[in-house]
This record gives C-alpha cells, sequence and structure tokens, in this order.
C-alpha cells in the first residue's frame, strides 16, 4: 500500500467516503463465497476485504490521523479486555478442560463481553453502537434485539416491524427502515423522559417502557 501511495495515482485520490461502495461491495462479496462454501473464493474475498482495511488505514496516516498498526493494537487491546480469560491464568486453563461444558462456558464469554464493552463507552441509549446505515433488515433486527434486552415490551413492538409487506410505490426496504428509524426515535425518546423525570440513566422497567412509551407518543 506505500508504495501505491508513493505511486501517487488513483489511491492517492480516494477518501474514506469514496471507498464506501467498494466497502460494501467487498463485504457482499464474502458474504457470497461463504455462503457457497468455496474455500478458495473465501481467500480471495478476505483478501479484498483486508485491502479495505489497509486503504482506508492509509488514507489516515496520510491525514495524521491513525496507521494501520494503531487499528491493529487497538483490536488486541479491546479483543484482551472484552476476554478476561485469554490473560486470567484460571480461564486459560478452565478454556483448555475439554470435559467443561461447552455452553456455560460460552454463555460466560457472552456475559464478560457484554459487561467489559459497557465499561468502554459511556453509553445513554440501549441503541447506542448501533449502525444505522445497515440493510434495513439487519437494522430492525438488531434495534428489536437490542430493545428486548433492554426490558422493553415486546407489545410496544409496531406490526410494521413484524410483517414486511411487498409492492406498493415505495420499496419494502425504504419502509422497513422508515419503520425502523421511527420505532427507535419513540425508544430514545421514552429514554430520555424517564431520564429527565428522575435526573439519571437508568434501566427501564417493563412498566416504565410502557409509561414513557404512552407520554412521549402523547407529545409527538
Amino acid at each position: 500500500m506505500d508504495r501505491l501511495w508513493r505511486f501517487g495515482g488513483w489511491e492517492v485520490t480516494q477518501t474514506h467516503d469514496s471507498l464506501r461502495p467498494y466497502l460494501l461491495e467487498e463485504t457482499y462479496e464474502l458474504l457470497d463465497a461463504i455462503q457457497q462454501g468455496d474455500a478458495e473464493t473465501i481467500k480471495e474475498e478476505l483478501g479484498d476485504l483486508l485491502l479495505q482495511v489497509l486503504f482506508h488505514s492509509r488514507i489516515a496516516e496520510a491525514a495524521g490521523e491513525f496507521t494501520v498498526d494503531e487499528v491493529a493494537a487497538a483490536l488486541v487491546a479491546k479483543l484482551v479486555h472484552r476476554s478476561p480469560h485469554l490473560s486470567d491464568p484460571a480461564g486459560a486453563d478452565a478454556a483448555s478442560d475439554f470435559e467443561a461444558d461447552l455452553e456455560a462456558k460460552v454463555a460466560a464469554q457472552e456475559k464478560a463481553w457484554e459487561e467489559r464493552k459497557l465499561t468502554e463507552k459511556a453509553r445513554r441509549s440501549c441503541l447506542d453502537g448501533i449502525a444505522m446505515a445497515q440493510p434495513a433488515l439487519a437494522l430492525a433486527e438488531k434495534v428489536r434485539s437490542r430493545s428486548a434486552k433492554a426490558g422493553l415490551p415486546d407489545d410496544l413492538v409496531p406490526d410494521s416491524l413484524r410483517v414486511i409487506e411487498l409492492g406498493g410505490p415505495e420499496s419494502a426496504e425504504e419502509r422497513l427502515r422508515k419503520a425502523t428509524l421511527d420505532f427507535a426515535a419513540s425508544i430514545r425518546a421514552a429514554e430520555d423522559a424517564a431520564e429527565a423525570d428522575r435526573g439519571f440513566r437508568a434501566p427501564l422497567t417493563a412498566d416504565q417502557w410502557c409509561d414513557y412509551w404512552r407520554t412521549t407518543a402523547e407529545r409527538r
């Protein structure tokens, strides 16, 4: 990548934004390869995706922001922080015990991962950190999953997120995206209203979700 950069051709004219279509395209090509189960194609597409990481890192380096080494170091630090068994001798011994209950180990690992993740960033909403630009169906699933973990009652989920309707003047993708963004806005509004009343941010009970959902809906 440095050699390409020194050449001073097409590469140096690119930006993070101009590379977005390529990143998306390479991701879908990798997903296709995985679906086909072709190891050689998967290897090739992983390389293409890795190129995107190197490319974006080189753009950032040219701007004096960060280097690819710092990207790798940040990833290692995140993995170590979110996986305490990597640095805990007792955890390492347990991980090597093939007689241990795999399901219990996975559950404990996921719990530790989420707990450590919460300490890394001061998130004010259960939806913080969700990539809103992802495809509508994936976005809807992620928002519903996060809201369910936060205790939002299932009956507050609108019908537009339960059934996907095809046809009509607007695409199903756009309808689902709009419905999901509206749902997300309602969640954040309820969280904000609860914080305004209590003076602090804290998880909501099912009854509190319903109360603040109703009061914020009346204001909109």
